[in-house]
């Protein structure tokens, strides 16, 4: 006799998922979604550590191509350029320390006035208007002071003035304190000056402290080129560096070129070390704020 257990299997076949099989189902799921969560934290804390950088890097590009357009027009017009009507030549007085037919010439530009680690002062037709104008980068500490004594990050400013008659007595420049600057580069980190050719000291400490305890001077200077680096170097046209500081005003400089002396300054580099801010561009994942460096050389194509 056959007898078929149809009851039993029906009830067996609508029997759902047991307890423990629902435990483990919801385990491997939370694992799952844990482990793309974790990686989309971690693809946002790197796309946010590069847009830091890029950030970081397009600032100074654009400071840098700025300052190299500037020097590219330093001493344009100078005196072989220009006539005078009722002066033979504005150049006749060229050995002077301020060439007075220059300095009193709104239309002649004197080129180089001012180089050291820190400071740059120029005049020149930078934006080619037809108007020569007098122009300065400087480096002020984080207090804004110049010349820079506090602490870095630093910032480098732009200023530029339409240049105005003057005579020797009323040269150099106006006081760069009551100039209005409008350019500038914030946390430049590197403010240091060559005591020798080739060596670097000086630089500012970089203020503040790591996520971790470690000063930021010790951490991020502890190679110590990254803060004593000059962010301007002079450089003569063989490209051996000219020593710092030089001055218009003072005899002998070797600022700008003559007929007889071609030792002069030809190339000026600008060096900027960039550390990202403190509360805005710290990586979220090591702690740690990104750095750049960018380089500049602008040839004097006047001098």
């Amino acid at each position: 006799m056959n007898m078929k257990m149809t009851g039993a299997t029906s009830h067996r076949s609508e029997a759902g998922f047991s307890l423990l099989e629902l435990v483990l189902v919801c385990a491997i799921l939370t694992i799952v979604l844990g482990a793309v969560f974790h990686g989309m934290d971690q693809v946002t804390k790197r796309s946010q550590v590069e847009q830091t950088k890029v950030d970081l890097t397009q600032a100074g590009r654009e400071f840098v191509d700025e300052f190299e357009r500037d020097v590219h027009q330093a001493g344009y017009p100078n005196c072989r350029m220009v006539a005078t009507a009722g002066v033979a030549s504005n150049c006749s007085d060229s050995t002077n320390r301020f060439p007075t037919t220059v300095t009193a010439n709104t239309t002649l530009a004197l080129g180089l006035v001012h180089v050291d680690s820190t400071l740059v002062i120029f005049e020149g037709d930078v934006d080619g208007s037809g108007t020569v104008s007098q122009v300065w980068y400087q480096l002020v500490d984080s207090a804004g002071h110049y010349p820079p004594s506090g602490t870095c990050p630093c910032k480098l400013q732009r200023a530029q003035i339409r240049k105005v008659a003057t005579t020797d007595a009323g040269f150099p420049l106006p006081n760069l304190a009551t100039s209005a600057f409008s350019l500038e580069l914030q946390n430049v980190v590197n403010s240091g000056q060559s005591t020798t050719l080739g060596v670097y000291s000086g630089g500012l400490q970089i203020s503040g402290n790591t996520a971790w305890g470690e000063s930021n001077d010790a951490y991020y200077a502890a190679v110590s080129a990254f803060k004593d680096f000059p962010v301007f170097q002079g450089y003569d046209q063989y490209g051996q560096i000219v020593q710092l500081p030089q001055d218009l005003g003072t005899a002998g400089n070797l600022l700008n070129c003559t007929p007889t002396f071609n030792g002069c300054i030809k190339t000026i580099r600008l060096t900027i070390n960039l550390l990202a801010n403190g509360l805005t561009g710290v990586d979220l994942q090591n702690k740690v704020r990104p750095v750049t460096t960018l380089v500049g050389d602008a040839r004097l194509v006047n001098n």
